[in-house]
């Protein structure tokens, strides 16, 4: 019988879900329930395949123990795999991205926890382990049977309370880059938000504001939030019933908003077609066509004649995908011409990208 105070040469894994706080704020009490409890059984599945032992679980985040540490990196490269599979087949608030780390060390095991420098050492290499991936701690990369199992050389590292420096490494997954079909993309741009540099109580309002619409996007309307850049946000939706509701909800926020709180006017782009995912950055030919329909909108008449509070341009396709639901919605959409572009000095590189990519454009104004 092992004594509860013997050090133990253990591989030590942990997984964390990425973003997690960010779900909270997302699902419902039910939902967030039932996602903590089925990746729980999928993590102990996964596991116990490879004769892994749970230490310990914290609802986003598990402590695991193997004999071996290729046992752990077989069991890390499963699990990612899996995850991997299930975000291509899904696209909704429940995917999830975790990270992994292992670490290899002689740990004390006391009162169902596990103490030492490799354990300690996991916390540091998880700072600065991307979603997604898998990295392993220099003494785990050493031990590890490389045979089958591509590893890369991350960096060396100065962790805090660590007396020198330690090595980092990384599985080789393979490639991760999701392709997201058939996406309705929202692009949108806070007008003129650079003017506002130095009101620093207008810029914390507009910002405040701005989140809160979209996170209720995400919440209502089934939006995913694919990425922020300064005031600008990406949105994908998988049907157009859904951009349409947004769209209404976001003029009717926005609208609101600005009257009573004196913020800055909006611009949207809206668009259909394929999107690519990884890690962090998001892109495609849908996102391009999205910023260059909302970077025209600023030349349109709505914008400079009638000062509308949300200029919201789309493409053709929206207009199509739109009235197949209802043809009454058609009166909604207003054509814009070269001409109208010009007469308010749009660059003839915007004009000439929007004739190249795009057949043809309109003012989308609903009728909320």
């Amino acid at each position: 019988m092992k004594k509860s105070s013997q050090l133990i040469s253990t591989a030590i894994m942990k997984t964390d879900i990425k973003g997690f706080s960010r779900k909270i704020g997302i699902l419902s009490d039910m939902e967030l329930s039932k996602l903590l409890q089925d990746h729980k059984e999928f993590i102990i599945r996964s596991v116990y395949k490879y004769n892994g032992s749970i230490i310990k679980g914290e609802g986003d985040a598990f402590l695991i123990s193997f004999s071996s540490v290729t046992s752990a990196i077989e069991s890390a490269i499963d699990i990612q795999n899996q995850l991997a599979h299930n975000r291509s087949a899904t696209d909704d608030n429940s995917r999830l991205s975790i990270r992994i780390v292992v670490t290899l060390g002689d740990v004390l095991h006391k009162d169902n926890d596990v103490f030492g420098e490799s354990v300690n050492l996991i916390s540091r290499i998880e700072a600065i382990t991307p979603p997604d991936e898998i990295y392993l701690s220099e003494s785990a990369f050493l031990t590890l049977r490389k045979k089958e199992i591509n590893t890369e050389y991350v960096g060396e590292f100065d962790f805090k309370g660590s007396s020198e420096n330690s090595k980092v490494y990384k599985i080789i997954l393979g490639r991760k880059l999701i392709v997201l079909e058939n996406q309705y993309v929202l692009f949108s741009d806070i007008a003129k938000f650079a003017s506002a540099r130095d009101n620093h109580s207008l810029i914390e309002k507009v910002i405040d504001y701005t989140d809160i619409m979209f996170n209720n996007i995400e919440k209502e309307h089934n939006g995913i939030i694919r990425g922020i850049v300064g005031d600008a946000y990406l949105v994908t939706f998988k049907k157009i019933e859904d951009l349409l509701s947004s769209l209404n909800y976001i003029y009717q926020f926005w609208t609101a908003s600005y009257k009573k709180y004196s913020l800055l006017r909006l611009r949207l782009g809206a668009h259909k077609g394929e999107m690519l995912s990884y890690r962090r950055f998001c892109g495609g030919t849908s996102f391009n066509k999205c910023a260059i329909l909302e970077s025209s909108g600023n030349y349109t008449d709505e914008f400079n004649i009638n000062n509308d509070i949300i200029v919201t341009h789309v493409s053709d396709i929206i207009m199509e995908d739109t009235i197949n639901i209802e043809k009454l919605y058609k009166k909604q959409f207003r054509k814009v011409s070269d001409s109208e572009l010009k007469k308010f000095n749009c660059p003839d590189l915007l004009v000439d990208r929007l004739k190249a990519r795009l057949k043809s454009t309109y003012i989308y104004t609903p009728k909320y």
